[in-house]
């Protein structure tokens, strides 16, 4: 407490502010909170070391300046450092004459400079951003020099006013990023005119989009060139990062926007659905490929939001759950990016399609120019949260995501270029959710490889099945991933009543199950060639459906939760699961304890269930039927992709016929799923974007 005063006390007086009764201008109130955030002690150690690496110039001896790359940010955070120690009360260092003059020396070096590397994003972004923080807190001895000071501001305002960049509020994350880089100079120049020009962009930023921003399923997307692309955990942090510090400093001032609500539907619709045990799906992570990257800056992004005015009860619940704690239950479709996400207590997953709309992880500035089957089906599963993290992305065999159908040569894989060749050459993509279980399918078109792919969620297990793989023009075999993740423990398989131990790779013909990590996966189809993989620290499991496959199939059922030979075989004994079809028409599965049928229809036709039940639609959709609640759930899989306004549906329960007809969302909400009770066909939720 005694710090943070003695911080308070000091941004008043170093700003030029009488302790006495006074009034704070907008500009005085949005300075004070800059300069108290960005104030942090430093140590007398990191200062020396600081302080022993600069020249005389104002450069430092260990920085190539010469660079092409972004390396010499590194100079900007090294007066960061000075700053911060020559305006901390409890420094050392405290407005020291000479630790100011080292600090100028720095600076005059710095803006003389100019560096500019290959990637515009460090001279537009990042330098900016970060010269802002010691800027701020060396702003009253700066404004002394006023050719010094023009020069600095001139320097922060580049891109956003001498760049003539256009439409910020389209460029999502960029679009916040360039706007706070130049967000200090506006400040301190006490510019209304650019002020009020940032809250215009600022609060078109915080609206949904159609692309490059929060769109209108609440989840992040950037870089959407080649098709829309889930980018939270990386350009969607940083886009939060950005607005926060806009909402924070000019909170209550006649420059704040209203989207401090837009940020907290995102965090409560989307962002906390795709963290589990402080990891989160890799698919949000675009180039850079992880389970861990920004989970803390994330984390500190939540705890932030409760802190804003009118944060809800619910909004600090989201901050436990992205935090680690995994009570969070339910389905949820996200149309925009076809994409499904299965939560219960013990575990996550997701089903992340691509089609003609949509694309899979990018590459870009040399990082991820291995991602490019990750457009084909990925199926991540979290149970402990570690499946993924540590030096996974870096050992894995990229042809073997999991999840997903691919060709398993040697030759170099396509590089998805900023999204390029990212994609699908399929429309159909996509899934209905109820909010608790929900159900969602695929049609692979990639690389000479052909599939209808399927996913149904339940609550103990969810059901995987692959109809219609042809990849007659490719050579070598055509592999579908049932998983690959770092080893923990011991793996198994039962085959004919027994169980064995795996020590390396087994290629067993009639495997009925196989285990590992708290996972079980059973095998549906008895003629299915399972490989089972434990090499380099990774396990591995793939069906192998052979070169130039003709029609080929697979079904498998995962069930987290089961950690030994007797459980598994218990379960195979019981299975709950029926296959009602697997076809290239129709892939459809019963649970048969909780009375809940889920099918995806490629085309108009009809499931017979049993004598009693079946279900006929008359266009291409995915059909959740929960008989217990009474609901049935219905989307179109195509999205806007195809101008569909209604599905009729016809039950067929007990003797009983009913038909309804399913007016379906347009627009960017084309692909939201519908839910209507059976009883009557009531349409019982408008919010299709809830699920």
């Amino acid at each position: 407490m005694k710090t943070i005063f003695n911080i308070l006390l000091i941004a008043v007086t170093s700003l030029g502010c009488s302790t006495q009764a006074h009034i704070p201008s907008d500009f005085e109130s949005i300075h004070k909170r800059m300069f108290v955030a960005y104030s942090h002690n430093r140590t007398t150690k990191s200062v020396e070391n600081v302080l022993k690496k600069l020249s005389d110039n104002g450069s430092f001896n260990d920085i190539d300046y010469c660079s092409t790359e972004g390396t010499p940010i590194q100079h900007l955070k090294n007066m960061t450092c000075l700053a911060a120690a020559y305006t901390h009360p409890e420094n050392e260092y405290y407005h020291s004459e000479v630790l100011k003059s080292k600090y100028w020396k720095a600076l005059s070096f710095w803006i003389e400079k100019d560096h500019r590397a290959k990637n515009w994003w460090y001279r537009s972004i990042a330098y900016p951003k970060e010269l802002s923080v010691s800027v701020v807190l060396m702003a009253n001895d700066i404004k002394k020099d006023l050719s010094m000071y023009k020069k600095v501001t001139d320097y922060l305002y580049d891109e956003y006013k001498f760049g003539k960049r256009k439409n910020l509020g389209k460029e999502g994350a960029n679009g916040a990023d360039i706007v706070m880089g130049a967000f200090a100079a506006a400040v301190l120049n006490e510019d209304e005119k650019e002020m009020f020009e940032f809250k215009d962009i600022m609060s078109e930023l915080l609206t949904i989009q159609s692309r490059n921003g929060i769109l209108a399923d609440y989840l992040f997307d950037q870089h959407s060139g080649s098709g829309r692309q889930l980018y939270f955990a990386n350009y969607g942090k940083e886009f939060v990062n950005s607005v926060m510090y806009y909402l924070e400093f000019c909170d209550g001032t006649k420059y704040q926007t209203s989207g401090a609500k837009l940020i907290e539907e995102l965090f409560i619709n989307g962002v906390q659905w795709i963290f589990f045990s402080q990891h989160h799906d890799p698919n949000h992570t675009g180039r850079f490929v992880s389970s861990t990257r920004g989970v803390k800056d994330v984390e500190k992004q939540a705890e932030r939001l409760t802190r804003l005015s009118n944060a809800s009860p619910e909004t600090r619940l989201v901050a436990k759950r992205i935090h680690g704690e995994n009570s969070l239950e339910g389905n949820r479709m996200f149309w925009r990016f076809d994409y499904m996400v299965h939560r219960r207590t013990g575990y996550m997953t997701s089903s992340r399609m691509t089609s003609t709309r949509t694309v899979g992880n990018e590459a870009g500035n040399g990082d991820g120019e291995l991602n490019y089957c990750s457009s084909n089906g990925v199926n991540y599963l979290f149970v402990t949260g570690k499946e993924y993290d540590g030096d996974f992305f870096k050992k894995m065999n990229v042809r073997q995501f999991p999840g997903i159908t691919a060709e398993q040569d040697n030759t170099p894989l396509p590089i998805p270029l900023w999204g390029e060749n990212g994609g699908n050459a399929h429309a159909y993509a996509g899934g209905a959710s109820n909010g608790t279980y929900g159900a969602s399918g695929m049609i692979l078109e990639r690389r000479g490889v052909k599939a209808h792919k399927a996913w149904f969620y339940f609550d103990d297990e969810y059901v995987c099945l692959g109809s219609g793989i042809n990849a007659e023009e490719r050579e070598a075999p055509i592999y579908t991933t049932l998983s690959q993740t770092n080893m923990d423990g011991k793996v198994m398989y039962g085959a004919e009543g027994k169980s064995h131990a795996v020590e390396k790779e087994v290629q067993p013909a009639n495997v009925d199950w196989v285990m590992h990590g708290g996972v079980a996966y059973f095998n549906l189809k008895s003629q299915a060639k399972f490989r089972i993989g434990c090499k380099d620290g990774l396990f591995s499991l793939n069906i192998d459906h052979g070169a130039r496959p003709v029609n080929e199939q697979y079904a498998y059922i995962v069930r987290p939760g089961l950690t030994s030979s007797k459980e598994a075989d218990s379960y195979a004994g019981r299975c709950p699961v029926a296959i009602l079809s697997n076809t290239e028409k129709l892939q459809a599965v019963r649970n048969c304890n909780s009375g809940i049928t889920e099918a995806v229809f490629y085309q108009p036709g009809v499931l017979v269930i049993d004598i009693d039940r079946s279900i006929a639609v008359d266009a291409p959709s995915v059909v959740v039927w929960n008989e217990e609640e009474g609901t049935v759930a219905v989307a179109n899989p195509q999205c806007e992709s195809v101008d569909l306004k209604e599905i009729n549906v016809t039950l067929t329960h007990k003797g009983g016929r009913t038909v309804a007809s399913f007016a379906l969302p347009q627009g960017e909400m084309a692909g939201g799923s519908v839910v209507k009770n059976t009883a009557f066909f009531s349409c019982i939720s408008k919010d299709y974007f809830r699920f």
